[in-house]
């Protein structure tokens, strides 16, 4: 089997809606199973994937769990010879995932590769990053908007855009919200760190793997990724963020610039 789909739902049925169609189309010549974690929904997202896609293994959670600990539930039963972390709210191009596998096919030592992601209007998401330090958090998250034009230079560089974003690159870390990876590699490693609930686990992760192999951009695939940044600022997921960030840089050590 090519490919294990791993994805999670957290009242994502909505997103779910969008992205299946998409998702079934860009599977149309590749071998795949489907597994789908449902993290304590109450918006029926169990049901709807039993009516419309009974072709997806789809469980739900007792009790709600982080985003590596729900993956790391896919990859325990993974089967395909790689495996897709991907979000919710991702809708794929129909050459993507079949654009993805074949340079993994030719490149045996990339263990992990990301591809150019969208916004829904068509603009870039930089999501290719270079380790974080204490410093870059702090510009990002807190820095108020007006003052960050002072600091534009070392924010463009932790988001590699002083690399661009148009040919194949080596990262230090990719996205969460679609990693395109070998899963026996993934399964060497013990897949995520159950620590991380939510930021982070993708970076520790990267780390982990890259002991064996490269982390790489791929931009001839493309995907489109609706994220709520703004749900991302409530101050419930700004403690998760805080929270994750100490554990990560305890666990790999703190490096101010």
């Amino acid at each position: 089997m090519d490919l294990t789909i791993s994805l999670i739902s957290h009242n994502s049925k909505k997103d779910l809606e969008f992205l299946l169609p998409s998702l079934f189309l860009a599977l149309r010549d590749i071998t795949a199973e489907i597994l789908l974690i449902d993290n304590c929904s109450d918006d029926s997202t169990l049901e709807f994937i039993k009516r419309n896609y009974p072709g997806i293994f789809a469980r739900k959670n007792k009790s709600r769990l982080g985003y590596g600990a729900n993956h790391n539930q896919n990859l325990a039963i993974a089967k395909g010879k790689y495996v897709v972390l991907m979000n919710s709210d991702v809708i794929l191009t129909p050459e993507a995932l079949f654009l993805l596998l074949q340079f993994m096919e030719h490149n045996s030592n990339i263990g992990i590769v990301t591809p150019k992601i969208l916004n829904e209007d068509g603009t870039l998401q930089y999501l290719n990053k270079r380790y974080p330090t204490v410093s870059d958090l702090f510009l990002r998250r807190f820095l108020p908007v007006p003052f960050k034009h002072l600091f534009e230079k070392r924010l463009t560089y932790y988001e590699m855009r002083d690399v661009g974003y148009d040919s194949i690159i080596d990262v230090s870390f990719v996205s969460g919200a679609f990693m395109f990876c070998r899963t026996d590699l993934i399964k060497a490693v013990s897949g995520f760190d159950e620590r991380f609930f939510l930021y982070f686990e993708d970076v520790d992760l990267c780390r982990r793997a890259q002991k064996t192999h490269r982390t790489v951009y791929y931009p001839d695939a493309v995907v489109t990724h609706q994220w709520d940044r703004a749900a991302h600022k409530e101050l419930k997921w700004m403690i998760v963020f805080m929270k994750s960030a100490f554990q990560y840089f305890n666990k790999w050590g703190y490096q101010l610039f």
